[in-house]
C-alpha cells in the first residue's frame, strides 16, 4: 500500500524523484518488449520445420540455410535488445536505491516539517476539544467539538504515515541483488532495537515518554491519544539520519553512576603498589635436602625453621 507521506518526501528531493522515475521507465520498457526466442532456438525452429516437411513429402527447401541464418540474426537482435533492457532495469534500480540512501536525510527533513505541521494543527484542534478524548464524548458535545475530533482523527492518520515513512527511510530494505543475509547489517539491527524500545518520537530520555506512546512506536499503530500527547510536548521530532537517532538513543542509555551515591567520591585511578618480598621457604623436621647424585655422600639435613601443623596442609597454606 502506498504511503502518501513517503511519496511526498521523496518527491521533494529532485535526484531521488529522477532516479525513481528512471527505474519505473526501465521496468516499463522491459514489460513492453515483445516475446521472442534466443538465437539457437530460432535457428533450430527453422531447421526442425524443414526436417518435418522432408519427412512428410520428401521436399527440401533450397534456401534453408539462408532462412535459418536470417532467423538466427533476427533473434540475436531481439536478444541484444532484451539484455539491454534488463540491464537498464537492474542498473537504474541500484542507482535509485543508492541515491535514496545518500539523500535520505533531505527527505527525512521534509518529514520533520510535515510532523511540525500535523502537531500544530492538532494543538489548534485540542483547544476546541478541551477535555474530550473520544468520539462518543465529541458527539455528546456536538458542534465545533465534533469537527475538531474529526480533524484529530485525520491528523492521526497523517501521523501514522509520517512515522511509517520515517522508519522506511531510516531502515530501508536490503540493497537490490545483495546476497542472502547481507542486508541485515548491524546498523539495521540497532535501528530495529531502538524502535522496539520506543525511540524516534521525542528527543530525550524514554523515562519522559509514556508507555502508550512507546507501544505506538513499536506497533506503528497511532491513536488520537498519542497524537495529542505529542502535540503537547515541545521535543517531538523526526530523526534526520541514523547518527541523529543514535545520538538520542545513546544519551538515553547512559547511566548516571553518581546518582544516589552516599559519601565521598572514590578515586579509582590506577596507582603503583610496592613489590611484595618473597617469603622464605618453610623447612620442617621431616624435610630433607634434595639428593640427585647417589654416588656422593648423603647431604646434611636443612636447618628447621617451621613446626609441622597438626592437620594436613592445603593449597591455602602454601599460597596464602
Amino acid at each position: 500500500m502506498s504511503n502518501r507521506e513517503l511519496d511526498a518526501a521523496l518527491a521533494t528531493v529532485p535526484d531521488i524523484a529522477r532516479t525513481r522515475q528512471l527505474h519505473e521507465d526501465a521496468k516499463k520498457r522491459l514489460r513492453d518488449h515483445p516475446a521472442g526466442d534466443v538465437p539457437d532456438v530460432a535457428r533450430n525452429n527453422v531447421i526442425d520445420g524443414a526436417v518435418s516437411t522432408f519427412q512428410a513429402d520428401g521436399s527440401w527447401p533450397a534456401d534453408l540455410g539462408k532462412r535459418a541464418a536470417k532467423a538466427y540474426t533476427t533473434a540475436m537482435e531481439w536478444e541484444a535488445e532484451r539484455l539491454a533492457r534488463v540491464r537498464a532495469k537492474d542498473a537504474t534500480e541500484l542507482l535509485a536505491y543508492d541515491t535514496r540512501q545518500t539523500l535520505a536525510s533531505d527527505a527525512l527533513a521534509h518529514l520533520g516539517t510535515r510532523l511540525d505541521a500535523v502537531l500544530s494543527d492538532a494543538r489548534k484542534a485540542a483547544e476546541t476539544l478541551g477535555d474530550v478524548r473520544s468520539a462518543d464524548a465529541a458527539i455528546k458535545s456536538g458542534g465545533a467539538v465534533v469537527a475538531a475530533w474529526s480533524k484529530v482523527q485525520s491528523l492521526t492518520e497523517d501521523l501514522t504515515n509520517v512515522r511509517q515513512a520515517q522508519w522506511t527511510l531510516l531502515d530501508p530494505a536490503p540493497r537490490p541483488r545483495s546476497i542472502v543475509g547481507e542486508g541485515d547489517t548491524d546498523e539495521r539491527r540497532r535501528l530495529r532495537e531502538w524502535k522496539r524500545q520506543g525511540y524516534g518520537e521525542v528527543r530525550g530520555h524514554l523515562d519522559d515518554v509514556p508507555t502508550f506512546v512507546q507501544d505506538a512506536t513499536r506497533s506503528g499503530r497511532y491513536s488520537e491519544e498519542v497524537l495529542l500527547w505529542l502535540a503537547g510536548v515541545d521535543n517531538a521530532y523526526v530523526p534526520t539520519s541514523f547518527e541523529d537517532l543514535r545520538d538520542v538513543a545513546g544519551l538515553g542509555d547512559l547511566v548516571d553512576v553518581s546518582a544516589g551515591a552516599d559519601g565521598p567520591v572514590v578515586d579509582y585511578s590506577p596507582r603503583v603498589e610496592p613489590i611484595r618480598q618473597p617469603r622464605p621457604a618453610q623447612t620442617y623436621t621431616h624435610s630433607r635436602t634434595p639428593d640427585v647424585d647417589f654416588s656422593q655422600p648423603v647431604p646434611n639435613r636443612p636447618r628447621v625453621n617451621s613446626v609441622t601443623p597438626g592437620a594436613e596442609r592445603t593449597t591455602d597454606d602454601y599460597f596464602s
